[in-house]
């Protein structure tokens, strides 16, 4: 059976001994991406739960942070991989093939284990991509203790959405057998969504050491607030509803596809505006439509706002929307931005894609359109346009969620359980 979600008292894991783990990260804060979001959320929940841990992160973080430092993150030590040996330095800057994921394997494996000589980790519990789990599964290999691994997305998918490769490519191929070996290694497997452990358990993994730890929020940074009239006005964005869309841009999001609906929407005459906030492969592709609808009226596209300010930009927006395309990736992973939105009472538009129906309840904490169809797209949004009763009643049904089901104080306590399953030896057996 694949481990069901259950949620530890906080009473009972505050009595039990700490368990000294080791998280292996790709990177962290500052470096600011979902990712690094839900790493910080995850960890430090567990630190407030009287857990002991400690960070490391790959060295390709370096790349990313150049002047990266060890640091003190609410109350958590992250230590640093640095890229040391001129050959190392070159294969991870100039991406050699082959030769840049062994050095990322061998400087990471190389700086766990040291790492290990200090710090008694009683396990190591290493987040994907797939180089983390292979550096950690050797190095726990090595002084004999248990490794878990948590896979947030299958690399090859995102690969081939972005044109790297194709799915049937050699590399692909070859990633996706070495994820499936080091989940078969691994003494347990937690996946963001559920979807993707049905998959693992189509390669083969058992389902009695696959666990679920799907995305949150918290709840208390992101909560309903008063309206940023001033930041509105200094947009432009006047006094009509706000479509709002935060986080990466790339091709699966959809967001070009998503302006070219909304013009067809405009074109009934509703008025409205649209934020987009985001940078990534796409914002040539989402200029080029802006203008080629003749939207710049109404829409407003900023590449970046400091995580400590993004609450502002959320408190302008009336409804929030993720377009995404139906692809594997998409089918499978969940996203952490509609959680966000739901936090704070904003109402969700999201396509139907599997990993937004995992968060969004059709009708009630959200409404749900049929992926890249632009009829259902306006249907649904002309709804939320005109009715500021329905975007009340789904924003505050959302927030009700999302304290209860998805806040990280609660999702925290079940890395509890995945640690005890290991230790106890139950997946030995």
């Amino acid at each position: 059976m694949i481990a069901e979600d259950q949620h530890l008292q906080s009473a009972i894991a505050a009595d039990r001994a700490a368990i000294p783990v080791l998280h292996v990260l790709d990177h962290s804060f500052p470096v600011l991406s979902g990712y690094s979001v839900r790493s910080r959320n995850l960890i430090s929940a567990q630190h407030r739960l009287g857990e002991s841990i400690r960070v490391v992160t790959g060295p390709l973080h370096e790349m990313d942070d150049p002047t990266s430092t060890e640091m003190m993150l609410d109350g958590v030590s992250y230590t640093r991989t640095p890229v040391v040996g001129g050959i190392a330095n070159s294969a991870l800057r100039g991406r050699w093939p082959i030769i840049r994921e062994r050095e990322v394997v061998r400087l990471l494996r190389k700086r766990i284990l040291n790492l290990l000589d200090v710090y008694p980790a009683r396990l190591i519990y290493a987040h994907s991509p797939v180089l983390c789990g292979v550096a950690a599964m050797q190095a726990a290999r090595a002084r004999g203790i248990p490794f878990v691994y948590e896979i947030r997305a299958f690399w090859e998918d995102a690969a081939a959405d972005q044109n790297r490769t194709t799915a049937n490519s050699p590399r692909s191929r070859f990633t996706r057998w070495l994820e499936t070996h080091v989940a078969q290694k691994a003494d347990a497997v937690s996946a963001i969504a559920k979807p993707m452990l049905t998959d693992l358990q189509n390669r083969g993994i058992p389902a009695d050491k696959l666990f679920h730890v799907p995305n949150g929020v918290d709840v208390e940074r992101f909560k309903p607030g008063e309206r940023d009239e001033a930041l509105k006005r200094e947009l432009g964005l006047g006094d009509d509803p706000v479509f709002a869309f935060f986080g990466s841009l790339y091709k699966y999001e959809g967001v070009s596809w998503m302006i070219r609906a909304a013009a067809a929407l405009r074109s009934k005459g509703h008025k409205f505006a649209i934020l987009i906030i985001g940078r990534g492969e796409e914002q040539v592709v989402i200029k080029d439509a802006i203008h080629e609808c003749g939207a710049s009226d109404y829409v407003r596209h900023i590449e970046h706002v400091p995580y400590d300010q993004i609450w502002r930009y959320y408190s302008i927006a009336d409804i929030a929307v993720y377009p995404r395309r139906s692809i594997r990736l998409t089918e499978l992973v969940t996203p952490l931005k509609p959680l966000e939105a739901m936090a704070q009472k904003i109402p969700v538009l999201g396509s139907s894609v599997g990993g937004i129906r995992e968060l969004v309840e059709d009708e009630r904490t959200g409404l749900l359109f049929e992926p890249e169809d632009t009829a259902d797209f306006c249907r649904q949004a002309e709804r939320l346009i005109t009715s500021p009763s329905l975007r009340k009643s789904l924003g505050e049904r959302g927030r009700e969620f999302v304290v209860r089901e998805r806040n990280w104080d609660i999702l925290a306590q079940r890395y509890r359980h995945i640690y005890e399953f290991v230790l106890s030896g139950k997946s030995k057996r």
